[in-house]
């Protein structure tokens, strides 16, 4: 019996090789990639609270008191709405407290996320690692 080009196929063999190829190459990429996911949800929210922070200065420098009062509504509609700015969740929780006038936190929690964290803003000078602050499972 002759075998023309086109009667030839793959084995069993070539084919199981190269399913573990694609297997181990998917161990190593899929855990990089939720890491990275991770690390730009952290970055968001990092940049989100920075921004707040300057809306929320601007806002003292207007009214002589930080944002929210004590009594306020302080989800992301009411972030948004008060200090004007256009922060979108994004996954995360954002909440704002003010004591008296002279300080403030806001902090963007990401929760049920298995690596949760929670990023926290307060009224002090904005510097890397210290302001804003990560606790939990930051990526």
């Amino acid at each position: 019996m002759r075998f023309s080009r086109r009667d030839h196929a793959f084995t069993l063999t070539e084919l199981l090789v190269v399913v573990i190829i694609i297997g181990v190459m998917a161990a190593f990429t899929v855990p990089n990639y939720t890491r990275s996911i991770e690390r730009s949800h952290r970055k968001d929210a990092e940049t989100q609270l920075k921004t707040i922070w300057s809306a929320d200065q601007i806002y003292r420098a207007q009214n002589g008191r930080y944002w929210p009062p004590v009594s306020a509504s302080n989800d992301i509609a009411a972030i948004n709405s008060n200090l004007g700015l256009g922060i979108i969740p994004n996954g995360m929780t954002y909440n704002c407290n003010s004591v008296l006038t002279d300080t403030f936190t806001c902090t963007a929690a990401r929760d049920p996320a298995p690596p949760s964290f929670t990023i926290i803003v307060n009224e002090a000078q904005i510097v890397d690692g210290i302001n804003p602050s990560c606790t939990g499972n930051c990526p």
